[in-house]
Parts: structure tokens; sequence; C-alpha cells
């Protein structure tokens, strides 16, 4: 058994994200896990005998992708970057390779060296944790050897991906069947690597017109696809709801947001303890399906990267009704806990892009942003990538703030993204980034 390192104690200007304390001049880290935060002076007290390191910049709390599918993500990076390339030079060739999915049935060995080469990748973005929304059986196995290998330096929470419709999954029956038998539930797992809701569709994609709206898309009076029906979708979600199963529900347009808001009031209180999601609900979410939605707990799991990417197409279908698209400040005035995430690698994945995206509602290739009701603040953006994501993460007593008792997942920011002009928050430096105490990305890594 290896012996647990000396307390360090680390002195920086703290981004805390506990509302309590918001800043502090110092934190403590010992066996993984934060043991003091305050005042240089109180922390040195509480820990006597830690080494003492300064740091140059600002730390903030680890930030969690909601939305990362992390292991396609090494596919594609096994395909498209070497071992010498950098973030910067990853990002562009995803961008460059938006319409490959990555290969579709890899060797098994490949999915380990996907995750070995991805995940430094992310930890220099300030990157500790990814929730991936739609894990297959074979994905899963990828996830769970990693982990067994002690290679896991990501925390990740992987959603069972049940594609009700293919001759895997032909009907909800069929799903049911294969979840009852698994003998786990959402919460399985550890620190590292757990189990989360499931990932079902309830419509499809936006500008393919597949979004379900309650008004139609055009005089023709289509209003959307819907993939499953209202009494199979309830009944899935009520089984899910009575067996530890939660629910995550790909939901873009207002008529399926409106469906999951009748189904998931069926769920009881399991809705908020499984941390049931509602899934991109950004193309004109009804303001009462919303507030139904956030008042039983559902999670508002939103991708500034899709409105980034998809705005000006929206504008060219819809025009003024696209305005309000992905209507952040909607679902956290109606009470709801916000995780940002990504849709990478398929969608721009850069944290302080998107951050900067719902402060200032700007889309690609547009130099008009979208309607300014529904931007964010800074504070209320970060929210969503640490204290937000982290409960949606099913771990808001272990990550997402600097805290004592979290576990010590933080980065090294070259400046406070708080206090920096807005423009400014894309080109800031993570400069160093821990995982459990563990430097992963810069310093000693």
């Amino acid at each position: 058994m290896s012996a647990v390192a000396p307390a360090t104690v680390y002195v920086a200007p703290i981004v805390t994200m506990d509302a309590a304390a918001p800043d502090a001049e110092a934190f403590a880290v010992h066996g993984g896990r934060i043991v003091a935060v305050g005042t240089v002076d109180a922390v040195r007290t509480a820990v006597p005998d830690a080494g003492l390191e300064e740091l140059d910049g600002v730390v903030l709390p680890g930030l969690i992708d909601a939305h990362m599918h992390m292991e396609r993500a090494g596919l594609k990076a096994l395909d498209y970057v070497s071992d010498e390339d950098d973030v910067d030079t990853y990002m562009q060739r995803m961008r460059d390779s938006f319409h490959d999915d990555g290969p579709e049935d890899p060797p098994f060995e490949d999915r380990i060296r996907a995750l070995e080469r991805v995940q430094p990748l992310l930890h220099s973005l300030g990157i500790t944790g990814v929730i991936d929304p739609a894990v297959t059986i074979d994905e899963m196995r990828g996830y769970q050897e990693a982990h067994r290998r002690g290679l896991l330096t990501m925390r990740t929470v992987a959603m069972p991906f049940l594609d009700i419709g293919t001759p895997r999954f032909p009907d909800v029956d069929a799903a049911i069947e294969h979840l009852d038998g698994t003998g786990v539930s959402t919460g399985f797992g550890d620190d590292m690597l757990r189990i989360g809701p499931i990932k079902v569709y309830a419509d499809g994609e936006a500008l393919k017109g597949q979004a379900l709206l309650e008004q139609p898309w055009d005089d023709s009076g289509y209003t959307g696809l819907q993939r499953l029906s209202d009494d199979d979708f309830t009944r899935l979600v009520e089984w899910c709801g009575a067996h530890g199963w939660g629910v995550g529900t790909h939901a873009v347009g207002g008529g399926a947001v409106a469906l999951l808001a009748r189904a998931y009031a069926t769920a009881g209180d399991a809705v908020a303890a499984r941390r049931f999601q509602a899934i991109h609900a950004y193309l004109e979410p009804g303001d009462a399906a919303i507030r139904a939605l956030a008042e039983i707990g559902t999670i508002a799991s939103l991708q500034p990267s899709i409105i980034w990417h998809n705005g000006a197409g929206l504008r060219a279908k819809l025009g003024d009704r696209a305005e309000s698209a992905n209507p952040v400040r909607s679902w956290l005035d109606a009470g709801a806990v916000l995780a940002l995430g990504s849709d990478g690698p398929f969608f721009a994945f850069d944290p302080r892009h998107l951050m900067w995206q719902t402060i200032t509602r700007r889309i690609a290739g547009e130099d008009e942003p979208l309607s300014m009701a529904e931007a964010i603040t800074i504070e209320e953006a970060l929210a969503g990538y640490t204290t937000g994501a982290a409960y949606a993460s099913l771990a808001e007593r272990d990550r997402g703030a600097i805290r004592v008792g979290m576990l010590a997942d933080w980065a090294l920011w070259s400046d406070d993204p708080r206090t920096v002009a807005t423009d400014d928050l894309r080109t800031l430096a993570v400069r160093r980034t821990d995982v459990g105490g563990r430097t992963v990305h810069g310093g000693d890594s």
C-alpha cells in the first residue's frame, strides 16, 4: 500500500463557488481531499505541518462538462491528432471533421488508447469530470477496463443509451427488460466511474426539422418528430422512477419538453433523487413546461455549443421565433439546476468559449446576437460548469466547489473569469489541473 502524501497548502486567489464563502486566499489538500480553506494564516494554522506552494494564477474548482461523448472524442483524437498535438490543434481538427462520427466498431484496445489520449487534452481546459450522455454497452466496457487499469483520470458519469426503436431495443418493453436484468441502477459506482440516468430520445434534430414543437414549423402544419408515444414514454419513466433509474431525455423542441413535463410528473421524488434531465430543451420550450419541470427537480442540461453552431440556420428557418433559442435565463429563473455541457467532440467544447456564448448570445456566422433576454452572467455560467454539473453528476457533496471535505479537483487559471472583460474570457489560460490531488495537466503531470 502506498503512503499518503503529506498535506500541501496552496496559496492563490481562489474562486471557491461556495456561496457561503465565495473567495479565499489558500486551501490545503491531504489524501486527495480539501482539508482547509480560508485566509493564509487560518489554513496554515489548521494544517501546521503541511508544505507550502504559492501558485501563479487564480484557482477554480475543476470544471465538469455535463454532456461530453468522451470515448468517442478519444477515438476521433486517434484519427486526427498526433501524440504531440495540443488541445488547440485538437479542437480545430474536430471543427474540420464535424460530420465524421468516428469509427463505428473499433478494436477494444483502441477504446482504452482513446481515453488515454483524450483525457489530457480535456484536462488542459480545466475539465476534471464529464457526463457521457449516450454510453453504449461497448463504450461502458471501455470505461470499466480503463478504470480497472488505473487509466481513468477524468471522473466520468456514464448514461446508458437505450436507442428504442432499433433491433437491440425494439420497444419500451425491451428497454425495461434490459434495465431490469442489469442488477444495478443510477448512482452505482465510485468517485471515478458512476452510472447515471438512462438516455432516451423524445424527438429529433432541429436543423433537420425534427424537433417536436407545439406550433407548426411552417404552413404545412408539421410539428416535428415524436420518437416515443406519450403512453410508452410515460410507462418507461414510471418504471425507471420506481426501480432506481434516472431518465435523461433528448428533447429539443417545446412539444418534446411538454411531453417531459407530463411524464416526469409521474415519477415523484425520483426526479430529483435520480437526477432526471431535460437535455437540449432549446427550441421554444413553453414557460409552463419549464416551470413544471423545474418545480419537480428536473435538471436543465443545456449545451451553448449547439445554438452557437445552429443559431444562424434556425434564424433562416424560423425568423424571429429563433431569437429566444436556448433560453438559459428562463430555466434559471424558473428555479432549475443548470448543468452546462458541450455535446463534444461534435460541437465546440471549449468551456471558456461556451461560457462566453451564454453571456453574449453570439452565434457563428452572424454579427447580431440572439435575444439578450436569455443571457446569463459569468457567475451563473461558472455555476453551470461546477456546482450545477456536480449536482447532475450525483456528486454535489464531493465536487463543484473548493470547500472542506470536497475532492481536490481544481484548476489554475491565468486570471479570474469573473473580473476580466467578457471577450477576454476565451483567451484565459489553464496552467494546471489536479484531480483528487494528482496533477493531470501542467505542474509535474
